[in-house]
């Protein structure tokens, strides 16, 4: 596929990614070097997979040997044989006093953010038990983080490095629901989804609260296919699992699995 023509099988707001990864493939193919992107969501990581996949460059992905949704990809020239330590990739565990305290993704993600003046690329995924609470990091940044920050929410905190293969088991939330909807339409979806009327459906999406495959969608009349992930700020996010024909009424008859945030 000619670079010209890859623009149109992707989102114009993807565009910047398809330049980005292309400097990348350069820089790989000039320097003979390999190169590690920031932590990605799974739709860019398929953006750039499909770009480099039409080239001769070797790409890895690091959620293929350390479980995560948020991955960072490795591109190399094809004599290179990879070493997991060049994802460079680190796990803290978050130590705290969880007799009183209970952290929550919402506040560890931006307590970090905003005391490191970070970009979001540079943490992987956040994992939150009961009592316990680990992130993924790129690795350049665990000293400058452990001096920064002691205090997340009201509780005082430390951080310990673990070995990758220390991570908790990220607690699965996803509920399966069956749900019956006239059209395909994302506010439709949206408003059986929520229990909410098509209007507040509408107001969600064009408040640009909506996320399609990890991108803002903010048209109503957007088609909702299987496999689709929809994230709603405040309300969760749920995956359209299963199409299952059609009720006697002539309604789409649909399997999800949503996961609901637990405010705290």
């Amino acid at each position: 596929m000619a670079k010209q023509n890859i623009y149109q099988h992707f989102n114009i707001e993807e565009h910047d990614l398809i330049e980005k990864t292309y400097d990348i493939i350069k820089q790989v193919e000039d320097s003979y070097t390999h190169y590690v992107t920031d932590f990605i969501n799974p739709r860019q990581v398929k953006v750039m997979q499909t770009i480099i996949s039409q080239t001769d460059l070797q790409v890895y992905l690091s959620s293929d040997y350390i479980p995560s949704e948020y991955a960072r990809l490795l591109i190399a020239p094809v004599y290179y044989e990879l070493d997991i330590a060049d994802f460079e990739i680190s796990l803290l565990e978050i130590n705290y006093n969880n007799k009183f305290n209970r952290l929550t993704h919402a506040q560890i993600l931006g307590t970090l953010l905003n005391k490191l003046g970070v970009k979001r690329q540079i943490l992987g995924d956040i994992i939150v038990q009961e009592r316990r609470a680990q992130f993924f990091i790129e690795s350049s940044m665990v000293s400058y983080l452990t001096a920064q920050v002691s205090k997340i929410g009201k509780a005082a905190v430390s951080f310990k490095k673990l070995e990758l293969n220390e991570q908790l088991e990220n607690p699965s939330d996803y509920t399966e629901v069956d749900i019956l909807v006239s059209s395909m339409r994302l506010d439709k979806v949206i408003s059986s989804v929520l229990k909410v009327s098509r209007g507040t459906a509408s107001k969600l999406i064009e408040g640009e609260k909506v996320k399609l495959n990890y991108l803002v969608q903010s048209k109503i009349s957007c088609l909702v296919e299987v496999g689709d992930l929809v994230s709603i700020r405040g309300y969760g996010r749920f995956i359209l699992k299963r199409d299952n024909g059609f009720s006697k009424s002539g309604k789409y008859k649909l399997t999800i699995d949503r996961i609901t945030y637990k405010h705290k």
